[in-house]
């Protein structure tokens, strides 16, 4: 159980000062909204990567109770389709969308390709 928790802490350090809200672009903010919002996701794609086997729960014992619960918490974390992984990992991929989506407008504003894949560290856009 103390790694499941240390691995908690690690995902709230990394995560930490994350808030969510609107904001308005413009020609003027918009490769600086696609440079943090696509560094956002991959933060956050790194920090969750091998989280798995840091926060899978292996049975306390052999009985059918352990077994059971185990199963239970796994899929919660890991295996429904609906687990704490399947969250974060669409959250990570609706930002990497909306990063694609503001590459896109700051095309549309007339924004060269080159300022705009220097933005994304030329791995995105």
């Amino acid at each position: 159980m103390g790694s499941f928790n240390a691995a908690f802490e690690k995902l709230g350090e990394a995560t930490r000062g994350i808030t969510s809200g609107t904001f308005t672009v413009s020609r003027d903010n918009v490769l600086a909204a696609a440079r943090i919002i696509d560094s956002t996701a991959e933060m956050l794609f790194d920090a969750t990567r091998h989280v798995r086997r840091d926060l899978e729960i292996r049975p306390p014992g052999n009985d059918q109770v352990s077994l059971s619960i185990t199963d239970g918490w796994n899929a919660v974390l890991f295996n429904d389709d609906d687990s704490y992984r399947s969250r974060i990992t669409d959250y990570v991929v609706g930002l990497r969308k909306l990063a694609v989506q503001l590459g896109d407008t700051a095309r549309a504003y007339g924004i060269s390709e080159g300022e705009i894949e220097a933005a994304f560290g030329n791995t995105s856009g």
